[in-house]
Order: C-alpha cells, then structure tokens, then sequence
C-alpha cells in the first residue's frame, strides 16, 4: 500500500526509534523512578535524558518543564486548563484542531469567553489577525503553527512577540510542525508547547509532551502516583506536579531516537517534503474538477477536493481501488472547515513523508485522473 496519511500518524521511523523502543519493552519493562532497584534507576536515567534531548531542542529553560504524555492531544488539555489564568477571555484561530477547540468549549461553559481570529488577506493566520482580538482582559492566546487540513503555516511567531510585553502566555499546537521546523520557545516568545511523537519527532505512538518555560505556572490536570513526596496532596515541583502514573517508556525513548535524527536530517527532510508537495499540487491543478487548498510546504500536507463528491467516499475510493491510504473528512477541524467553505463535502488530504518517493506521488496522480475520469463519467 502507497501511505500518504503522515498527517495523521507518521508511517515510517528511523531504525533507531524503532530499536530503542524494542530494547525496553524487553530488557526495561520496568516503572521509571518508583522503585530503588538497577532497572527503575536505569530506566529514568533515560527519562531525563529525553528530557534534557527535548529541552534543548525546543529551548525552552529547565528540564524539569519538559513533561511527558500519551499524545498531543493530552499535552494541549493540560496547558489550556492549568496555565495559570485571572482573566476571562481566551483568543484563539479557525485553523484549531479539536484538541484545542473542545477544550476551550468547556472553558466556555465555565464561564470563558472566546474569539476566534481568521485568516484575512491570506490563506493562513497572520499576527495582525489573532492581535486585533487581544485587549486587557485575555488571560492566553492558543493557537496551532501549521494548520493540520491545508498546511499552511500560522505566524505564531510574531504573535508571542507581540504578547511578550503584555505578559500574555502563548500556548503553540505543534503538531504538525515539530520535526518539520525549527521551533525555539525562548527566541519565538511561546510559553507553552505541545506536541506530538508520532509525527514529524519520528517516535512510535504513545507519547507526546508539554514544553514550557520557567515563566509559566501550570497545575496539574490529572492526579495520582508520582514516585515521591507520597504524603503531598500534589506534588510540589515538575515534572512530578503533572506527570501522575506510569511513564510509557518504550514510547518515551523512541522519541529521544527520533529528535536525535531530524536534528540530523530536519533540513533535508524540508527540502525533500518542499519538492513532494510542489509537484503533487503541480499534478493535481491539471486534473479535471480538482480543487486544491494547499501550497508547496515543507510540512508535507496538500488537500484538495474533486468537483462535489464527498471526500470520504474518494478516500474510499483510493483505498479500495488502488491501495492508496489518504485522509477525506473533515480532520477534527470544524471551524477550519466552515471558513473554508468545505463543511459539506470535506476534503481530501495527501500527507507526505520524506520516506515517500516520486513514484509513488506519479502513481497517486495517474489514480487521481482515473477517479476524475470515472466521476465525470458518472461510473464511480
């Protein structure tokens, strides 16, 4: 099968990742830092030394704030409800995957107030788009750097520049761009960071982490176990405050694996993904009735749609016709969707690897023409 769904779940890891995470489900199946004994001891060695790998990498001040999770998605969950917070409104885009949007939902029902920021004169969110919303009263700003449907990037940057001075945190939705792009919490002024492993970091599934800086408070969201200060109610300092139960150690060393490798390769990687997606948007505008959404990025992601056919019946179609795994939906971002005005029909959305090949994009085009040619025929 031809797997052009790295948007969702990176397919393909480097051997390392692979290999790391193979060691300690067999030779470290072990709980990190509860016990006293050689193997738990060994084994949090290996969490701080993610740790330290992560926090270098990201810049964003003390190990300690480089805090482990299952996903992404509980990574966001954890900056958005425990940053500290005084104020009522929370300012935020129409790019936001459900892992923010759902969460904001149940501030909202507390009692937050919400503003959205579209994207204006571009096709992505521009500082000026997200700043006209942000006035005395916004307790944080949250927003993705790289919109999961059309692979536009947003300028978060400028926007933690612009809240710096006004003590307001900025809490960044990396999914789709850690790995990709070089991400600096201190130089890009983000308070908080959230990503995922199984993308573009290149570690299996099972883990992601929230990165923050020394400036910011966050309280826990979940509570239990944590291997000390057994008699606290909460913990008092990180990771410990925000890290309750066990570790997924095999996830968590893969994902040192994967850092180490893009640090080695992030470059290459870009160019690889800048060229894929150039001539898979080149290929496509020549179809007939195909609709594309998307630029050459180094992202990896193109979306398009063909003429009024829903996109999930056209993914179906890739795959059980040409064995070609993409995306159709609507990516667990709605509001995405509405101001794209593909709330009806979704979209289709070919997302690429660097461990993809030409030949696999030129096979991807010629079953494109082949569907184009059957809907217009009315045979599909």
């Amino acid at each position: 099968m031809i797997y052009f769904d790295n948007a969702a779940s990176g397919f393909f890891k480097p051997s390392a990742s692979i290999e790391r995470a193979v060691y300690c489900m067999k030779e470290l199946s072990v709980n990190p830092g509860r016990s006293g004994h050689r193997l738990s001891v060994t084994a949090e060695k290996m969490l701080f030394d993610t740790r330290a790998i992560l926090s270098r990498h990201f810049n964003n001040g003390p190990i300690s704030r480089v805090i482990f999770t299952a996903n992404c998605t509980e990574a966001l969950n954890i900056a958005i409800f425990g940053i500290r917070r005084d104020k009522k409104k929370i300012v935020s885009t129409v790019t936001e995957h459900n892992s923010v949007l759902r969460p904001l939902y149940e501030l909202k029902r507390r009692g937050a107030q919400l503003s959205f920021a579209k994207p204006s004169a571009e096709p992505y969110v521009k500082a000026e788009d997200v700043l006209r919303l942000v006035d005395g009263d916004t307790a944080f700003v949250v927003m993705n750097a790289v919109s999961n449907v059309t692979g536009y990037k947003n300028e978060f940057e400028k926007v933690g520049a612009a809240l710096k001075p006004h003590g307001i945190p900025l809490i960044v939705d990396g999914a789709q761009a850690a790995g990709h792009i070089k991400i600096n919490l201190k130089a890009d002024n983000v308070a908080a960071l959230a990503v995922a492993g199984h993308k573009g970091l290149m570690a299996t599934q099972g883990v992601g982490a929230l990165i923050f800086t020394d400036n910011e408070v966050i309280y826990p969201l979940l509570l239990g176990g944590s291997g000390n200060e057994t008699f606290a109610e909460v913990p008092s300092c990180y990771p410990e405050m925000l890290e309750a139960g066990t570790h997924n150690l095999p996830a968590i060393t893969s994902l040192a694996e994967g850092v180490k490798f893009i640090e080695n390769n992030m470059q290459s990687i870009a160019e690889t993904l800048l060229g894929y997606t150039a001539a898979l948007i080149e290929g496509l505008k020549k179809i007939r009735g195909v609709r594309v959404y998307s630029d050459k990025n180094p992202f990896g992601i193109c979306s398009f749609s063909l003429a009024d056919v829903s996109s999930t019946d056209i993914a179906a179609v890739y795959d059980e016709d040409y064995l070609i795994a993409v995306r159709g939906g609507f990516h667990c971002a709605p509001l995405m969707h509405k101001a794209l005005n593909t709330d009806e029909h979704g979209l289709v959305r070919v997302s690429l690897s660097p461990y993809n090949t030409a030949a696999e994009i030129n096979a991807f085009l010629s079953a494109t023409e082949d569907i184009s040619h059957r809907v217009f025929k009315g045979t599909l």
